[in-house]
């Protein structure tokens, strides 16, 4: 027989690791009868010489290292990044094996803006039988499987949760991540009545228990349930008082906002990740003036704003807005993507009645502009100079009464400011003048306002049009005469670092409207790579 090439010779050296030959079957060969056949497993065969000492039979998978065994649970899949639901795994129907399950990321689908576009976990179930193999492979495998995998369980009724107890209770203590969707399995309130209430609090009760005594390795954990009581939110946190020390929690309970029912979550969430109570300050005054600065980057800047997209959100954009407002269908917020390790649903905390500690959503910067004076004058200038402030409404009105509370001092550090048009629904037989002189009469106040109160040479301004969406084109066209004249009268801002205008349905007049304010500083200037509200399929058309 020939040498073997060195792939060749690795291969077969993994190949005869992982499947070792059984010693029993060597003997019972050598008591049969002997053969001189390159493939008999009685003696070494040729290729077996040529590799030398590198073979060594006997390797099984519990000598392997933890790594290696790692990467065959994976191409067997038993390990998954996928969420596993305990309550549904049974049922599973998808016998072709897709070791790559393609899902977005919890940013582009936990939100009403683009939920639609998800796709269901393409795993298929379980190889449960290789627990079956031997109680050593069972030990050894079911560590890694409880502890690295992600579950979830349905506690909609009594035998839903001893469902749940008898899978997992032999390998429990390795629990690691869980989420538990609690409540009547006809998606009511939870109250303090009798009946099914009852019984799913019970329930509640039984799991909190046996997690505080059977799951000492729970790390990652999130809930949701549907209450809008206050007093059953206290007693649903109440029966966790002796749950194990988590390093991240998550809580649900409405879709809605309840600002009395979200302060016992967090309150919740804190204690449960043992961050809640005096603890030793941070001496961040002590550190360097450098290291300060990125700490307020990273608080300030790097946070996607829930009130945008998740493809037109790139980083640093902030929209002004009232962010008060109860959110419905028809004003969706989007995810941050890092409010549920489990990936299980969104918790960001702006959207509904919930709170997480892991969420990274933008927030106010008032806490950090109350801290001290010196703190509040590093704050304020990341804040407003690093971020891109954007208006998602077209009426000049609303916007100069959220402009009305910003101090003088704070505008004059703003260096990127966006007003973003939104798609509008137009009649084709619009001839109601008077409307659109009123509109343009009330920006010539707002541009007036932007030359007193803003630093016009440092100053960046975009203007994004999304167009007009009907039936026929006489909207597009008065729409467009519309915009001619609002474009031409931001010629009284020249002066301006940058100016650019992007128009959904009039792409051939960006240019004359940026040259009406830049003049001939815009002339050879390539197209902006990147630009906020609009994808990059939009921007190169």
């Amino acid at each position: 027989m020939d040498t073997l090439d060195p792939d060749e010779q690795a291969f077969w050296q993994l190949y005869n690791e992982l499947n070792p030959p059984s010693s029993s079957m060597e003997n019972l060969s050598r008591e049969e009868s002997p053969s001189t056949d390159a493939c008999s497993l009685c003696g070494p065969s040729t290729m077996e010489v040529d590799m030398g000492p590198s073979f060594q039979p006997g390797i099984s998978f519990l000598s392997l290292p933890e790594n290696a065994k790692i990467k065959i649970l994976e191409y067997a899949g038993l390990l998954r990044p996928c969420l596993i639901d305990i309550s549904s795994e049974c049922v599973r129907r998808n016998p072709n094996i897709q070791p790559l399950c393609n899902r977005s990321s919890m940013r582009e689908t936990q939100g009403s803006w683009t939920a639609f576009v998800d796709r269901g976990c393409t795993h298929p179930r379980l190889p449960t039988a290789l627990f079956q193999t031997s109680r050593a492979v069972r030990d050894e495998i079911g560590s890694m499987f409880f502890g690295l995998n992600r579950f979830s369980a349905m506690l909609y009724r009594k035998a839903d949760f001893c469902q749940f107890r008898d899978a997992t209770l032999w390998g429990m203590e390795h629990l690691k991540y869980l989420h538990i969707d609690l409540g009547p399995c006809d998606r009511r309130f939870l109250k303090l009545y009798g009946g099914v209430h009852r019984t799913i609090m019970k329930i509640w009760v039984a799991f909190c228990d046996l997690a505080a005594v059977r799951m000492p390795s729970l790390t990652y954990f999130s809930l949701k349930c549907r209450v809008k009581d206050l007093e059953v939110a206290h007693k649903l946190m109440c029966a966790m008082d002796h749950f194990p020390s988590l390093a991240q929690c998550a809580i649900h309970l409405n879709q809605y906002q309840e600002n009395d029912i979200r302060a016992v979550v967090k309150r919740s969430c804190w204690r449960l990740t043992n961050n809640l109570g005096d603890r030793p300050p941070f001496g961040f005054l002590r550190l360097p003036k450098e290291v300060q600065l990125l700490i307020l980057e990273q608080l300030l800047i790097n946070r996607p704003d829930p009130y945008i997209m998740a493809s037109e959100c790139p980083k640093g954009l902030v929209t002004l807005q009232d962010r008060r407002r109860q959110r419905p269908t028809i004003y969706p917020l989007t995810c941050c993507g890092t409010c549920s390790p489990l990936r299980a649903m969104c918790f960001c905390y702006a959207r509904q009645t919930a709170f997480s500690t892991t969420c990274s959503c933008f927030t106010s910067p008032t806490p950090y502009f109350l801290v001290s004076r010196g703190f509040y004058e590093d704050a304020r200038r990341v804040f407003f100079s690093k971020n891109n402030f954007a208006f998602t409404d077209e009426d000049p009105e609303l916007i100069m009464r959220l402009l009305h509370y910003i101090p003088t001092s704070s505008f004059m550090q703003i260096r990127h400011l966006t007003f973003k048009f939104p798609l509008t629904f137009r009649s084709p037989a619009r001839t109601a003048h008077r409307v659109e002189d009123a509109a343009l009469l009330s920006w010539s106040v707002l541009r007036r306002f932007i030359r007193e109160h803003f630093d016009i040479p440092r100053l960046s301004l975009t203007i994004i049009d999304l167009g007009t969406k009907n039936y026929g084109n006489g909207a597009t066209q008065s729409r467009n005469k519309y915009l001619r004249k609002l474009l031409k009268a931001f010629a009284d801002l020249r002066g301006l670092r940058d100016f650019r205008v992007y128009l959904a349905d009039e792409r051939s007049y960006e240019r004359d409207a940026e040259r009406a304010v830049l003049g001939f500083a815009c002339h050879g200037r390539s197209k902006p790579s990147h630009m906020p509200f609009i994808g990059q399929k939009h921007l190169n058309t």
